[in-house]
């Protein structure tokens, strides 16, 4: 029977409690994902860990600059990005209406597509601006952040840590075990997010004002473009006055 060989050292199974590496990554975000993919492409040992079975669930962030696109150049994963994204010759206009099928208030050209910015933004960068939501950036940054030597754990949370001269002892748990145990690494990474517990910890402050409005994010699917087709856009900022949601009676419609 042929014996599978895929040229990978095998995991060492774990003498100890505590497991060793040069940094640990709490979350695999947008953030978390890059910092694990540039670090093995450097041959630096890390762990990535986040609480959850997965990368992102809903498209949350989407717009991708043309700096980010140079560094997934670099690293080489930007065909990979662009075989998912909206193409930059198609991130143009962006619409302001009453509603989806109601009048429509304005519009104007953005991400760099207009006729009077569009040579300055090609002349900046060999690369474009392009639309990739979160769902289908993350799963690239994991998935190739582990072939080249992360160690992605997921279902594993952070607890807590101690700094000391030589680096950080990280208390981790495993959620679906509840088993706890001790990452040791000479560098935390904390991208964690927005309300990161790895920020908090620290005492890092924040500059800006926190929570001042709200929002809720509704992923839907509908065949929408008896509405839209005519006009057709990268966002649709629906604007009606009257409404509360997020204190500006506004809502985005990607």
């Amino acid at each position: 029977m042929p014996v599978f060989d895929d040229g990978q050292k095998a995991t060492a199974l774990p003498d100890s409690s505590v497991v060793e590496t040069d940094v640990l990554i709490v979350g695999s975000g947008p953030a978390g994902g890059s910092a694990a993919l540039l670090l093995s492409t450097l041959g630096i040992p890390n762990i990535m860990i986040t609480k959850y079975r997965w990368t992102a669930n809903t498209p949350r962030a989407h717009i991708t600059n043309q700096r980010t696109m140079e560094i997934f150049r670099d690293v080489g994963i930007a065909e990979q990005v662009l075989a998912d994204a909206t193409p930059h010759e198609l991130v143009g206009d962006t619409v302001f209406c009453t509603s989806i099928a109601g009048e429509e208030i304005g519009r104007i050209r953005t991400w760099g597509t207009g006729a009077d910015r569009e040579a300055d933004y090609q002349l900046a960068s060999p690369c474009l601006t392009v639309d990739i939501p979160q769902t289908y950036l993350e799963p690239i940054l994991v998935k190739n952040a582990t072939m080249r030597g992360t160690q992605t754990q997921f279902s594993t949370e952070y607890l807590s840590h101690v700094q000391d001269d030589s680096g950080v002892s990280v208390s981790v748990m495993d959620r679906l075990t509840g088993n706890r145990y001790t990452i040791r690494a000479k560098y935390l990474i904390g991208a964690d997010g927005a309300r990161s517990k790895v920020a908090a910890d620290i005492d890092l402050p924040f500059e800006g004002a926190m929570d001042i409005a709200g929002s809720m994010n509704i992923t839907f699917k509908a065949d929408i473009a008896e509405y839209v087709g005519h006009r057709p856009s990268v966002l649709y900022w629906v604007i009606q006055p009257g409404s509360n949601v997020g204190g500006i009676g506004a809502g985005l419609v990607r």
